[in-house]
């Protein structure tokens, strides 16, 4: 993501808000927002997006609104993780949220050849050129990232029933084994172009 003042007064605006939000309906405390979502993560994620602004992570591709929610499912995934899952981190269906899609990690998927860029649009990012937040190109970018992590998801899933092991995997999970490798391997994916977005939301 590109950042720009405008974009830190954005930030600010939905720090602001946030807390404001916090306050007025829920006593001041996210946990009472997380309570309220009855261990679902798909409650909890409606409460964040109709309540936090900022949050509100979807675009308009040929007339379909299709929702990413990538600070949102990451907070869910984070409130899961840091609690081990339990009390307040107790989720019955965590296994339901999709991978965090944003930038880093499309541009990682294309180094391990999952993902293909056509040669118009490698040429349009190394180019540098701003792609449009909500506009096809991201829409597209980010929309086949999901699909890709679903698909390995299948995939080592599908390898562990061939040799008997049932195996527990789940997109976010994918997400950060990918973000992983990206941190170690920094010099050889940086020689591929990744989409540059001024945005809020990743």
């Amino acid at each position: 993501a590109v950042v720009s003042t405008q974009s830190t007064g954005e930030r600010w605006k939905a720090v602001t808000t946030a807390g404001q939000t916090l306050v007025s309906q829920f006593f001041g405390s996210f946990s009472v927002c997380v309570s309220r979502a009855e261990k679902d993560v798909h409650k909890l994620l409606d409460l964040i997006v109709d309540n936090f602004e900022s949050y509100r992570d979807m675009c308009l591709y040929r007339g379909r609104t299709v929702s990413f929610l990538k600070r949102a499912q990451i907070l869910v995934s984070d409130i899961w993780t840091c609690l081990d899952g339990q009390g307040l981190g107790e989720f019955h269906n965590i296994d339901q949220l999709t991978m965090f899609a944003d930038y880093r990690v499309p541009q990682a998927l294309v180094a391990l050849n999952v993902l293909t860029y056509s040669d118009e649009l490698k040429a349009m990012l190394k180019a540098r050129k701003p792609v449009d937040q909500g506009g096809e190109v991201e829409c597209e970018i980010r929309g086949m990232s999901i699909v890709a992590c679903d698909m390995i998801c299948e995939l080592v899933k599908e390898v562990g029933r061939e040799r008997g092991v049932e195996v527990e995997v789940s997109a976010p999970v994918v997400d950060y084994c990918i973000w992983l490798w990206a941190r170690k391997n920094r010099d050889l994916i940086e020689e591929l172009p990744f989409h540059r977005t001024r945005t809020i939301y990743y």
